[in-house]
């Protein structure tokens, strides 16, 4: 109900702020990408065992924009070996010295803004994070609706320095089931760099951080920092 009351508000005040006159003098813009995140998977289980792996995570962009208004799609996946001490199934645990275990994670974007200010815009994001156990098929999934805010600034013709910061709250399932709910909070900040008039190459951090509660009363955290190169031109 939240999310729902969310994207309404979201949507009437962006209707009322979008005049005509934007509308007829804008051109449809469209651009692909792809992104290599470097990324850590650290956390906390529910009896405050530390789990952590590293991994590479690949990643495509598409994203289209009209007046002020942008939409886009990122995708993004990896395989997280822990070695000795892995994230704590919410239901069906493995049993002790079940290690190490790989952990196929993904994560899907679907991104939704409006840029009010010209260097400044506000965005939903429709987000969905999955883990996978390769062991045993035994799967956890992460869905919600969330807002942030972005921005950039011009550091020379060629140089930009961009950020943003996001809150999603999500509902868990673990296979199928709900057996809880997590909030999710991110941060990303780089300098982007033009290549002519058409493609630029962008280097950043990011990091994620996200708090389980599970309906049985136990607690888990999560922390995803990565550090992050992409390339990106548009069509």
């Amino acid at each position: 109900m939240k999310n729902k009351i969310l994207f309404r508000y979201f949507l009437s005040v962006t209707l009322l702020l979008a005049t005509p006159l934007a509308w007829a003098q804008a051109e449809v813009r469209y651009s692909l990408g792809a992104k290599l995140d470097v990324s850590t998977w650290e956390g906390d289980n529910p009896n405050n065992a530390d789990f952590k792996a590293k991994a590479p995570m690949l990643g495509l962009e598409a994203k289209i924009q009209y007046a002020n208004w942008f939409g886009g799609l990122i995708l993004a996946g990896g395989e997280f070996k822990f070695d000795t001490l892995a994230p704590a199934r919410p239901t069906n645990p493995l049993p002790a010295g079940s290690e190490p275990v790989t952990i196929k994670r993904g994560e899907v974007d679907l991104v939704l803004g409006y840029r009010f200010w010209p260097r400044i815009a506000l965005f939903l994001d429709f987000k969905n994070v999955s883990n996978e156990w390769n062991s045993d098929g035994y799967k956890t999934e992460y869905n919600g609706l969330g807002l942030g805010i972005s921005g950039h600034h011009p550091l020379s013709p060629k140089w930009v320095l961009f950020g943003n910061v996001g809150v999603v709250p999500m509902n868990i399932k673990a296979d199928g089931q709900d057996v809880g709910d997590a909030t999710r909070s991110a941060l990303n900040i780089g300098f982007l760099y033009r290549i002519g008039q058409r493609a630029n190459v962008s280097i950043g951090l990011q990091s994620q951080t996200q708090t389980d509660d599970y309906n049985n009363g136990l607690e888990q955290t999560h922390r995803v920092g990565a550090l992050t190169f992409g390339i990106n031109a548009a069509l």
